[in-house]
């Protein structure tokens, strides 16, 4: 089991340096705050490839980012490649042509939202991001690889081993304290009495 940080009680976003290898970014929202700073902050230095998988990259708010760490902004969005993926086969081309020698950071939002798609059958998902995970570690041998990742739904139930597939490939996970409940009858709301 590899080791797992809180977000909250560690500065991620402000690090100065990130070496080469997989870190996945677990919680709630797929630590997409998180991940949208650190985007903006690498930018500053050269070239890092964002793959958006779950329509998470708010671009405005990099921009706002920016605004507070450099005097042209325009400049420095323009050192982001950002990728949109909607289906796990365009996540698994995306990555097989990033992870030719890429020596630029990589971050990736919400990675397994693709690949829980139900109209893909569980084994060819399964299939399909091994050659995600295969690729993200040959990228991470030359570059800092970042995914991020959220707990996974009940109905999604088959397909729960890939978090656990990618956290085991990670060499850090971080996660947040406090994780949203996967099902609407495990949400506790606190009684009231009416004295």
């Amino acid at each position: 089991m590899k080791p797992e940080r809180s977000l909250f009680t560690q500065d991620f976003s402000s690090q100065t340096t990130l070496s080469n290898g997989l870190l996945v970014v677990f919680g709630a929202h797929g630590g997409a705050g998180l991940m949208l700073d650190l985007v903006a902050r690498l930018s500053l230095r050269g070239p890092v490839y964002l793959l958006d998988c779950g329509n998470r990259s708010d671009m405005y708010r990099v921009a706002r980012t920016l605004r507070s760490l450099t005097d042209d902004p325009v400049a420095i969005l323009r050192n982001i490649r950002l990728s949109r993926a909607f289906t796990c086969y365009q996540v698994v081309a995306l990555l097989e042509k990033i992870s030719s020698g890429v020596p630029a950071p990589v971050l990736v939002l919400d990675l397994l939202s693709t690949f829980m798609d139900e109209s893909v059958q569980v084994n060819e998902s399964s299939m399909l991001f091994n050659r995600a995970l295969h690729s993200l570690t040959a990228a991470a041998s030359s570059a800092p690889v970042i995914v991020s990742a959220k707990p996974l739904l009940s109905l999604s139930t088959p397909r729960f081993g890939l978090l656990e597939q990618l956290k085991s490939e990670a060499a850090e996970v971080w996660e947040e304290n406090v994780l949203p409940p996967t099902r609407l009858d495990e949400i506790q709301l606190p009684l009231f009495s009416g004295d």
